[in-house]
């Protein structure tokens, strides 16, 4: 598959990184040190975030077998211990000066897994998501209620909300006032 980038540099979230998030989700993410920024890239080169109960999951299949690997994923996304932010090799060193918006976009997933009883439920709902409608899944009118959206249109308002100067006047505003701050998923 084109542009998959396996990871070869690993590292927590910088200070500088996380003021950005932090100024725009407040006091509801996990821990700095429980983010984690690595040079790995999906499918063409696209960025992706997954917590480390993920690769619990999938460790554990050959010697646990498949029920038993699910059943121990199952358990570890109670006690998720942190979350892994994929970028690519190329944006690995520049996210808190030239991808400030994707460094919001992916943050907003391990939000999303902090927030949510099972931390993997973000995954999920953006697989399902971007299989059914591709780049559609990114796509929103606002005005709706904040759960009703997927994960990746809650991602990619509060991602254009930030691009767009991050003003209290801006019509997604709303959404980071009442929810994401709030820590509602």
């Amino acid at each position: 598959m084109a542009g998959i980038e396996l990871p070869t540099k690993i590292r927590f979230m910088s200070a500088d990184e996380y003021n950005i998030v932090k100024g725009v989700m407040g006091d509801t993410l996990p821990f700095r040190r429980r983010i984690l920024m690595t040079d790995a890239c999906g499918v063409d080169g696209r960025a992706f975030t997954i917590p480390t109960s993920l690769l619990t999951s999938i460790l554990s299949v050959p010697s646990q077998g498949f029920f038993g690997g699910v059943s121990l994923g199952y358990l570890a996304s109670f006690v998720n211990l942190a979350y892994l932010i994929n970028v690519g090799s190329a944006k690995y060193d520049e996210m808190a000066t030239t991808h400030k918006a994707l460094l919001v976009h992916e943050t907003m997933h391990v939000w999303q897994g902090k927030n949510s009883t099972f931390a993997l439920s973000y995954v999920f709902n953006s697989v399902i998501n971007q299989c059914m409608s591709g780049q559609g899944a990114y796509s929103y009118s606002l005005g709706q209620d904040w759960s009703s959206y997927g994960v990746e249109q809650q991602a990619k308002i509060v991602e254009d909300w930030y691009a767009a100067g991050s003003s209290s006047s801006h019509a997604a505003f709303t959404y980071i006032e009442n929810s994401v701050r709030k820590g509602k998923v």
